[in-house]
């Protein structure tokens, strides 16, 4: 029997929800092991890969790997009909794929990690917010070891990431920074960050915002906007009101294909 392709990831991560979302909109059959935040690195290293090497796309001859999103879209892009491309040919849409890299580059110049730093120091704090983003679906001895040792796991990742408040507090300035930069872009009525069509702009970043908007959707389990703490509560409020919140949520609800989690 042909083995199914794997998706090797750390579960509430926004760049492997883009993951699943990739191979979702190309109609890619995979199966997913999810793994808690530190843990992940241990699997990645059994797959042959660097800590940051996820989501890992793992192919079912288990040789051929692809570490990269952007990377994994492209890889499937080449054959895609022309409706689900999402890469437009610089050549023949030239204004369409330079704007497509100026969302990107935005994004990655400004805003990477930013909705990490600001999640993950404000998440970790309350164990019973977080932890279904932590071991949904995981080795039952990853949610046993966070269960007993949460504390020890918090710590490592705040001293990992070099988390504190002023780090968390400047994250929040990029984010607000960012959905003014978007809603900038959007303003023009148009419907993708791009134009008129989706590109892989559209989706990257709104995969990569969607936990400020507690987007429904999202696979990576973000936690009942009722249970965040009322300052929480009222970021994601305003958020999700602004035009980019409102894109990023149109975004899951008009082109995420609907799945459940494929463990």
């Amino acid at each position: 029997m042909a083995k199914t392709p794997l998706l090797i990831t750390l579960l509430p991560s926004s760049g492997c929800d883009l993951g699943r979302w990739i191979l979702a909109h190309y109609g890619v059959e995979y199966r997913e092991r999810p793994h808690a935040p530190i843990f992940h690195v241990l699997a990645l290293k059994a797959w042959g890969a660097g800590k940051d090497d996820y989501p890992l796309y793992v192919e079912a001859d288990r040789k051929t790997k692809i570490t990269n999103v952007r990377k994994l879209a492209e890889h499937f892009d080449g054959a895609a009909a022309e409706d689900k491309k999402l890469f437009p040919n610089p050549k023949a849409e030239p204004e369409l794929a330079d704007q497509m890299e100026a969302a990107l580059e935005y994004y990655h110049t400004h805003l990477s990690n930013r909705v990490v730093f600001w999640s993950y120091w404000n998440f970790l704090k309350y164990k019973s917010l977080v932890w279904p983003s932590m071991t949904t679906k995981v080795p039952f001895h990853e949610k046993l070891i966070c269960w007993l040792a949460f504390p020890v796991i918090r710590s490592l990742m705040y001293a990992g990431l070099k988390l504190d408040q002023s780090v968390a507090d400047e994250a929040l300035k990029s984010i607000y920074a960012g959905f003014d930069h978007y809603d900038a872009m959007l303003s023009d009525g148009r419907p993708y960050l791009s134009g008129e069509r989706m590109t892989y702009a559209d989706i990257g970043v709104a995969a990569s915002l969607a936990p400020m908007i507690l987007a429904q959707g999202y696979h990576g389990m973000l936690p009942n906007h009722a249970k965040c703490p009322v300052f929480m509560q009222k970021i994601y409020t305003e958020l999700r009101q602004r035009p980019t919140g409102l894109f990023i949520q149109r975004l899951y609800d008009e082109h995420r294909p609907a799945q459940l989690l494929q463990v």
